[in-house]
């Protein structure tokens, strides 16, 4: 789509189309269209059926690294949603749009001291998206909080259908020097379990695939 079809489907009165364009924005990274894309959200946030658009708008004004959506997402953040897609898109936006730098890790770190599971979720997804590399200092703090960040108080009886998040920690540790993640890692594996819709622990195969891939110096390639 060019840049006119895609302020036009913006626009239009169909939630499809609206998300469409967002993705294709967030895609091809066509930063013209960021301040359209934010108007846009303004308009969106106020019916709270189209959940999967906001979120799509929110993640690309990340992408975009357009700054004047900070304090919009900041107040998302703030309200701390538990099991909200619309949080989680805002806190990893949030970080980006906050960062000094791909290596600052402080706004990650700001939001594991308070998140809900939606938070931190966000907050560790765009260490992994964005194959962030914080100074050793941060490394070893962020992975002090999330050593068992999977029993957080929000999860406890959710776990069925909810990531670990600690799978997103675990595939930045892939980008880290191993004498600071190799002891994480090898904890994530042991502790791997998610529970099934029977209320079973079964092994969380993702995560042990990703912390293996981990310690070799790999990244995932789904990510």
């Amino acid at each position: 789509m060019t840049v006119e079809e895609l302020k036009d489907k913006l626009n239009s009165k169909k939630s499809t189309d609206r998300l469409r364009a967002a993705k294709q924005i967030c895609k091809e990274k066509t930063f013209e269209l960021a301040e359209d894309l934010y108007e846009a959200y303004l308009k969106e946030k106020q019916d709270k059926r189209t959940w999967e658009t906001q979120s799509q708008m929110i993640k690309t004004l990340g992408v975009l690294d357009f700054k004047k959506a900070l304090q919009l997402v900041e107040e998302i953040v703030n309200e701390n949603i538990p099991h909200d897609m619309i949080t989680i898109c805002a806190a990893t936006t949030f970080v980006q749009l906050k960062r000094k730098s791909i290596q600052d890790a402080q706004p990650i770190l700001e939001l594991l001291k308070f998140g809900s599971t939606s938070v931190i979720h966000g907050a560790l997804y765009v260490l992994a998206i964005d194959k962030m590399i914080p100074t050793s200092n941060e490394i070893e703090e962020i992975i002090k909080i999330c050593w068992d960040i999977n029993k957080h108080k929000d999860r406890i009886g959710h776990e069925y259908g909810l990531e670990d998040s600690r799978r997103y920690l675990a595939v930045a540790c892939a980008g880290w020097e191993k004498e600071l993640t190799t002891n994480f890692l090898n904890h994530c594996i042991e502790t791997a379990h998610d529970i099934n819709s029977f209320g079973k622990a079964v092994q969380n195969a993702n995560l042990i695939d990703d912390c293996k891939m981990s310690l070799k110096g790999k990244y995932p390639k789904v990510y």
